[in-house]
């Protein structure tokens, strides 16, 4: 059996439909596998996923599973962004599934500190936490858009909005990440709250 990571593309992708998502800047209803099992995942452009967030967070939180970030959607970058994910094992971090007695969502941002100093998380727009499920932990990443721009290459949200210039070449993790209009404890808490309410998770316990 395969023990490596593969990108399976949807079904039926001829020349037009390539055509189409290269200029969408986005490519939907693909899947991370290993090993026979499946799990989420969409590629994007480094324009279409800010524009995407932005969005999306002007009334609620913006969420991702898994994101493969392309320099633009096209064939033939697809296919070297699926050959990287096969090497390097990036979705590594995805857990074994398994039975999960009923229970529900919550923030464990903690990571083994005794005190979040929220006013520096809001000034970095950044936070690595943990998704708490029961006794399950799983890795989430937040961001605000200005610093979700800056990880997909942009050098600020004004070269973006413009399109001034173009995106750096970035590897960027989009593993499990939240986008926030603003990135504070209770817009953070609140998006676990309602993501987890509306079954965004469930994929992590299936």
């Amino acid at each position: 059996m395969n023990d490596r990571w593969t990108l399976v593309l949807p079904e039926g992708l001829d020349d037009f439909a390539w055509a189409e998502a290269e200029v969408r800047g986005v490519l939907l209803h693909v899947e991370l596998d290993h090993a026979g099992r499946r799990y989420p995942a969409i590629v994007y452009d480094p324009y279409r996923i800010v524009q995407d967030a932005d969005l999306v967070t002007e009334s609620a939180p913006f969420y991702e599973a898994n994101v493969v970030l392309v320099p633009e959607v096209t064939r033939d970058a697809v296919a070297r962004a699926a050959d990287r994910l096969a090497r390097g094992g990036e979705p590594d971090w995805l857990p074994p599934r398994a039975p999960e007695p009923e229970s529900s969502w919550t923030l464990d941002v903690a990571n083994g500190a005794e005190v979040v100093d929220w006013a520096r998380v809001g000034e970095r727009g950044a936070l690595s936490a943990s998704l708490r499920y029961g006794e399950r932990r799983f890795p989430i990443t937040f961001h605000d858009l200005r610093r979700l721009a800056e990880a997909v290459g942009w050098d600020d949200l004004d070269h973006l909005e413009s399109r001034r210039g173009d995106p750096r070449p970035v590897e960027f993790a989009g593993k499990n990440f939240i986008v926030l209009a603003e990135l504070t404890r209770d817009a953070a808490e609140q998006a676990v709250a309602e993501l987890g309410r509306r079954g965004e998770f469930a994929w992590l316990l299936d």
